[in-house]
């Protein structure tokens, strides 16, 4: 009996070794197939020994550059990249980790972020001014670039961005960090991608091949960890956020809020952002839920076009 029992858990641990592997193999494999046959619409930079994709269209000075939430692509911006290029050079990019960019060094905290993105424009030679856009955690990346750099910044638009005060929000935030672990220690099992919806607004207004693509690419290992390195990071994200607001004058903001869901304490966060400038406007947009521009693009592009239209108007700012 004793030895049977030992056989069995022998056999069994094998098994079981057995199937780790084949499952690491798998979504390796998935991995690598993902980024094969899915090519890179935008143009790969090397920025720090690094490769990380930016998608650029159009002509037009400031330039607006569109920084996605989490978990998100340059992919998520189709809905709307192509009607603000009609107006200004408009660029979207992967962060490191994310979509076609190679991963970047640890912690993902915004500071990194902001860092990374900064030498990616300049090695692209996307120059200032630009018109920054946010949406959700994306929204904390621009604020802190605004702080950051303001002689760089002409203006900026915050789609249903998430508010530095969220640090108050502890019980979330621990959730996060539990999420987190979760992902690096499923994610090279191929367990994550149940964990995880793929972010989508409206399906309508982007082609089913780009959703299909985004949804390959944020199923990748290296996609889930960098999602994971930034949940880790997203108290000191805050915290960082919150002691580095941006002061931006008369330079033009425009706040939009998603309608879909009417939550108090979001809605009066939102509204608080327009303290962060003298030229501010705040819209809760009826109907839309997070992914505004993916609800309704027009809207965030004619919120784009005035935000560059004011931003043209103002004295231009000299950048080395």
């Amino acid at each position: 009996m004793r030895k049977l029992l030992k056989r069995a858990l022998l056999w069994g641990g094998g098994a079981l070794v057995v199937a780790l592997a084949g499952a690491i193999g798998c979504q390796w494999w998935l991995s690598h197939l993902a980024l094969e046959r899915n090519t890179a619409p935008g143009e790969m930079v090397v920025v720090d020994g690094r490769q990380m994709h930016l998608i650029c269209q159009g002509q037009g000075s400031p330039a607006v550059i569109l920084e996605s939430g989490m978990p998100g692509t340059a992919l998520g911006w189709v809905s709307v990249i192509e009607d603000i290029a009609s107006f200004a050079r408009v660029c979207a990019y992967d962060r490191a980790g994310w979509g076609w960019s190679e991963a970047g060094p640890e912690p993902r905290t915004i500071s990194n972020i902001t860092g990374e993105l900064r030498d990616l424009l300049r090695t692209a030679q996307v120059g200032p001014p630009y018109v920054l856009v946010g949406h959700s955690f994306g929204g904390l990346v621009v604020q802190v670039y605004a702080s950051q750099f303001p002689d760089e910044v002409a203006g900026m638009v915050l789609v249903d961005s998430s508010h530095p005060d969220l640090a108050r929000r502890t019980g979330n935030l621990d959730r996060m960090g539990r999420v987190a672990f979760r992902l690096k220690l499923l994610a090279p099992l191929g367990i994550a991608c149940l964990m995880i919806d793929v972010p989508s607004g409206n399906p309508e207004s982007r082609p089913s091949s780009v959703r299909v693509m985004e949804k390959e690419l944020l199923a990748t290992t290296r996609s889930f960890r960098a999602m994971a390195s930034e949940m880790e990071g997203l108290r000191e994200s805050l915290n960082q956020a919150a002691e580095d607001r941006p002061r931006l004058g008369r330079k033009p903001l425009v706040v939009l809020t998603e309608g879909r869901r009417r939550m108090e304490f979001w809605h009066a966060l939102q509204e608080q952002f327009t303290e962060l400038s003298d030229s501010s406007e705040w819209r809760v947009v009826n109907g839309a839920g997070h992914f505004i521009h993916q609800d309704e693009p027009e809207i965030v592009v004619d919120a784009i076009r005035r935000a560059v239209e004011s931003a043209r108007g103002q004295p231009e700012h000299v950048v080395e």
